[in-house]
């Protein structure tokens, strides 16, 4: 019983520990996602800056993010002349997804996913 009473709580934050790790990964695989598929749309000629951030905002929600306060860079995709490389930022403050919230947690303030790729021309 002693035993017990030792290790459970030691075993009851290692669980709770991996279950938060486990779902901020899982939500910095939904921001890379959402940055290379922005990427991808973003190094089009005829593309809008709006059209990228409406996708990336929809990936975003589709990955529970939508609330979470993320921020996209560049603003002005249209702006990238032809053969220069695009780069295209999402942060994540992790504050807003953390499940437990627990101070004893080391996790990063935020989340951050970025995909460089080169703007294509005519």
């Amino acid at each position: 019983m002693v035993e017990a009473a030792l290790v459970f709580p030691l075993l009851l934050l290692l669980t709770m520990g991996a279950i938060e790790y486990g779902w901020l990964f899982l939500k910095a695989q939904h921001t890379t996602n959402a940055a290379r598929q922005g990427a991808r749309l973003a190094i089009r000629p005829d593309v809008t800056t709006g059209e990228v951030l409406a996708l990336v905002d929809r990936l975003m929600a589709e990955g529970g993010l939508a609330d979470s306060g993320y921020i996209v860079t560049p603003v002005d995709f249209a702006a990238v002349p032809a053969g220069d490389p695009l780069k295209v930022e999402i942060k994540v403050p992790s504050a807003g997804i953390v499940i437990i919230g627990a101070s004893f947690l080391p996790v990063p303030e935020w989340l951050r996913a970025s995909v460089t790729m080169t703007k294509e021309g005519p």
